[in-house]
């Protein structure tokens, strides 16, 4: 099946391409950056085109990911030459204009599904990630609205189906709302000239984590979160009411109303219900979170760890050597890296790491006992030390030999196994027969 994203070079609609190719579409994408594109199309392994219309002939799906200020334009541009019998979606923050200007240009015969995936290109998969369709009462009787629904669901999404207008009005809270709030308060930081980082030396826990999420949000496209707040026709009575409620918070403040303040809070927990306890445990999971990671680390200091870059998602094993601040120093063939604790997954089990990532080596030794002992016990004893099978027992007049077969991952490893194994069969009355290293 071909898929066409229009839009499908950078933010979302790569992510979309990269994730329907690896599931075995045949994707072509669109963008006005001829030599991005073309690195886009070597990247991913997809064919780009600088032409939407000719794209969008091509489709049997056809997506549209573009900016919140243009997509009506575009969908205008490339919704009349979709193929009757395919399907036309839409990946945008908003739904109202997008639905009804599908529902406008498209062909009798296109199926349309306006889309708003919850997540951003970060996302990992679309694993418990939200994804809101908002066909109307006749294309969510579609085939096609069955075959898109039943992916999604197969692929681990949380899927919901809202009405455009239904839709707009909740993004207004959940995007528009919360985006605005946290805005306002970077804005205010910046006007009142904070020092951010020195404010953090005396953050409580709750500051921290809003100074995370003020990072968060102002840290992303500023034109995309322009278009959230300008383009969602529901906006304007949410910041009206929100612009009140600060109003009459600081005049209640102002004339020292303690009561007037305590019933505002009082009266919004109640609104709140059970949701205020779920906040307080939810916060509390994510401000100690980093605490309980840190101190965790500081206890394998000394120790082999594996640690995974989020972003390059490489794998680097090492020997812990110190942790600073939010940064660990890891000890990898004699150098010393630094690696950000908050962009890096750490793994403390590296033999499974190792066994995932490395090919095993391994080298014979055989050892010889006395002839009544019993290699099944020494065998037991031995696995709980080392990685290890007995591969041959041979029997020599009053002695035993038993061959055992150590495994490890590199030379270094595996030379110091054998010292420490050597050691232990001194040990417990074994001596060396023979041993090949060359393996």
């Amino acid at each position: 099946m071909k898929v066409s994203i229009i839009g499908g070079t950078d933010g979302l609609g790569k992510w979309i391409a990269k994730f329907l190719k690896s599931r075995g579409f045949d994707v072509i994408v669109t963008g006005r950056d001829v030599a991005k594109g073309k690195r886009v199309e070597k990247e991913l392994g997809v064919r780009f085109l600088n032409n939407n219309v000719e794209a969008a002939k091509l489709g049997d799906i056809v997506i549209i990911s573009v900016p919140i200020n243009i997509t009506e334009r575009v969908i205008k541009e490339v919704a009349p030459h979709v193929r009757e019998g395919s399907l036309l979606m839409d990946v945008t923050s908003i739904k109202e204009i997008p639905a009804k200007a599908m529902e406008k240009y498209a062909k009798e015969g296109v199926t349309v599904i306006p889309t708003h995936p919850m997540f951003g290109p970060t996302a990992p998969s679309l694993e418990r990630q939200v994804v809101i369709l908002t066909p109307s009462e006749k294309h969510k009787k579609s085939e096609w609205f069955e075959k898109l629904y039943n992916f999604l669901k197969r692929e681990g999404a949380r899927v919901y189906i809202l009405k455009p207008e239904e839709h707009d009005r909740i993004m207004a809270i959940v995007q528009g709302l919360t985006h605005f709030s946290i805005i306002s308060l970077a804005s205010t930081l910046k006007e009142l000239n904070v020092d951010i980082k020195k404010s953090r030396r005396f953050a409580s826990p709750v500051y921290e984590l809003i100074l995370s999420l003020i990072g968060r949000i102002i840290g992303q496209n500023p034109y995309l979160y322009a278009d959230i707040q300008m383009f969602n026709p529901r906006i304007e009575e949410i910041h009206n009411t929100f612009i009140g409620e600060c109003k009459k918070i600081s005049e209640l403040v102002k004339n020292k109303d303690r009561e007037g303040f305590v019933k505002i809070m009082k009266e919004a927990a109640k609104h709140f219900g059970s949701e205020a306890k779920r906040g307080a445990y939810y916060s509390d999971k994510a401000i100690f979170a980093l605490t309980n990671e840190i101190e965790r680390l500081k206890k394998h200091i000394g120790k082999e760890i594996a640690v995974k870059n989020i972003d390059s998602e490489n794998i680097h094993i090492g020997v812990l050597d110190k942790v600073e601040g939010d940064y660990l120093i890891l000890k990898k063939n004699n150098r010393l890296e630094r690696f950000n604790i908050l962009r890096t997954e750490v793994f403390y089990n590296v033999k499974e790491i190792k066994e995932k990532i490395y090919p095993k080596r391994f080298f014979d030794i055989s050892i010889l006992f006395n002839k009544d002992v019993d290699e099944k016990i020494i065998e037991r004893l031995l696995k709980n030390m080392f990685d290890l099978d007995i591969i041959d027992i041979y029997n020599l007049n009053s002695k035993k030999s038993v061959t055992f077969r150590l495994y490890g991952f590199d030379k270094d490893e595996l030379k110091e196994k054998e010292r420490e194994f050597l050691e232990v069969i001194k040990n417990i009355g074994g001596e060396l027969r023979y041993e090949n290293r060359n393996r």
